[in-house]
């Protein structure tokens, strides 16, 4: 871990974990021992790995280039990407929603057609037997 701290710059240690540069510098030299959380936020930093920091259920997630990489997906995800998972999960529980609503309305509709196409054999029926009804009146007073 020591080679690791003396290879990143001061500066760079500094952003990574808000430490002010007199205590980095310290921890460069070996004068003070470096925590425990500083040494997984490194890690975490250079490596990339997420399961270094988060625990076992991150094995396979890494960071890179200011992407993070998940185990199913080749390509990495931007933080706005990641904001955006969010509001799509949303999106597609509210698409969810509506597909039902058209599916109930679709069976409504069906079952509504169904019944139309009952009664319009019935009438069909009824005109067919009133017009043979009608030819056979029309015969007998002829």
């Amino acid at each position: 871990m020591e080679d690791l701290i003396k290879s990143i710059s001061t500066q760079e240690i500094e952003r990574i974990t808000g430490e002010k540069p007199e205590k980095i510098k310290r921890w460069k030299k070996g004068i003070t021992k470096i925590p425990e959380s500083v040494i997984r936020l490194i890690k975490l930093y250079v490596n990339g790995d997420a399961s270094g920091l988060l625990g076992k259920d991150w094995e396979g997630y890494y960071f890179k280039d200011d992407l993070l990489y998940v185990p199913e997906w080749r390509r990495g995800f931007t933080p706005h990407e990641i904001r955006a998972l969010f509001w799509k999960c949303q999106q597609i529980g509210s698409l969810n929603n509506d597909i039902n609503l058209l599916k109930q309305e679709l069976e409504r509709r069906n079952e509504e057609y169904n019944l139309l196409e009952i009664k319009a054999n019935f009438y069909k029926r009824q005109v067919i037997l009133e017009s043979q009804f009608g030819m056979m009146l029309q015969r007998s007073f002829l």
